[in-house]
């Protein structure tokens, strides 16, 4: 906080004038239009000017509105009255935010914006952020305050633009900051052969590190490989490895209703989409999707139409380590006398052989 936003503390300097000759019960004070001028930051510019009395003194007042210039000559006459400093910003010509200093003149041709961001890199530092802190002044003489800070740093500035008033700012943050001191360890900018060297040495940290791990006892163990999978399901409850086994053996119900029961029975939770808008094929359909929201390790699988069940129910099965069991021996018998008989018939068509059924398939086949 500047010295004028101290002693003001958010009135006008017109207002806290006025308090004063009010306290000391003397006249108020009579303000005295001046007249107009150039500006320094350009022809184009207006600089007004006001004179205030009051006490005895006499103070002048400068700014871009004639709003300005006298709010500006009232606080000049309360330095006069108090007997206060001026600040450094008011000193450079900065524009502080409690009132309008003297202009600073404004480089052209060279653009400030990016001058303060080249220096910010060069140095380290991060790029400067710009507010517009206000506008004011009449419509035809507007006048707009630009800020630029860099961390704690501020420095403002103000023009008849607002390209030129964040230009001023800038320009005055580079006066900032070619004061200060360069730390060589701070930039970036270093000769090829250290660069090489750096590199060199950080390679040489990375292989070291690595030994250091690929001996070390004390792995930290950043996943599951595919070939442990397994090893996630052997540690779940057996009473649950169990019941999905049973889910599994029981030839009653589908592959499809198997794989929404298994990992139920498990206690898994998991997302089956049968279309899956994420996954189209080229025929303008989509794939069928399984995932398992499983925190160790990712499981996605994907299929079309029946296949995705096919590919979920295998994957259970290599994962349980389930073996299909053999069929019974009746099943067997009957399947083998079924082959037997659809071989007989069709040995009766072989070429050669007439076939009262003409050149279509023989309907003695057709069930088979």
């Amino acid at each position: 906080m500047t010295k004028k936003e101290t002693v003001l503390r958010g009135k006008t300097p017109v207002t806290m004038l006025q308090e004063i000759c009010m306290s000391k019960r003397v006249p108020t004070p009579s303000y005295h239009y001046i007249g107009e001028s150039s500006s320094p930051a350009g022809p184009n510019v207006k600089t007004f000017q006001h004179k205030v009395l009051a006490m005895g003194q006499e103070a002048l007042g400068l700014g871009r509105s004639k709003q300005d210039s006298k709010h500006e000559a009232a606080w000049q006459m309360i330095r006069l009255l108090l007997d206060i400093p001026p600040d450094e910003d008011e000193q450079q010509g900065v524009v502080s935010s409690g009132g309008t200093a003297e202009d600073a003149p404004l480089d052209v041709g060279v653009d400030k914006v990016s001058q303060v961001r080249d220096i910010c890199v060069q140095r380290n530092f991060p790029l400067p952020e710009f507010e517009l802190v206000r506008s004011y002044g009449p419509s035809h003489a507007p006048v707009f305050e630009f800020e630029c800070r860099i961390r704690e740093i501020v420095r403002r500035g103000s023009h008849s633009t607002k390209k030129g008033a964040k230009q001023i700012a800038c320009q005055e943050m580079i006066k900032t900051l070619q004061a200060m001191p360069v730390e060589e360890t701070s930039l970036q900018l270093v000769a090829v052969d250290t660069a090489i060297e750096q590199e060199e040495n950080d390679m040489e940290k990375v292989i070291q590190t690595y030994r250091e791990y690929s001996q070390s006892d004390n792995k930290k163990r950043l996943g599951v490989s595919i070939a442990e999978r397994y090893k996630f399901f052997q540690e779940l409850p057996e009473s649950r490895i169990a019941e999905a086994l049973s889910v599994m053996a029981d030839d009653s119900e589908t592959v499809r209703e198997k794989c929404f029961r298994i990992p139920q029975a498990l206690g898994l939770k998991y997302t089956i989409k049968q279309h899956d808008t994420n996954v189209p094929t080229t025929d303008g359909g989509y794939m069928g999707t399984f995932e398992l929201n499983n925190s160790e390790y990712d499981c996605y699988i994907v299929g079309l139409g029946d296949e995705l069940f096919e590919n979920v129910y295998r994957y259970f099965m290599n994962m349980l380590n389930y073996t299909q069991p053999p069929k019974e021996k009746e099943d067997l018998v009957q399947e083998t006398e079924l082959i037997l008989l659809a071989w007989s018939k069709f040995s009766e068509c072989l070429p050669g052989k007439p076939c009262e059924d003409g050149p279509t398939p023989c309907k003695r086949l057709r069930k088979f």
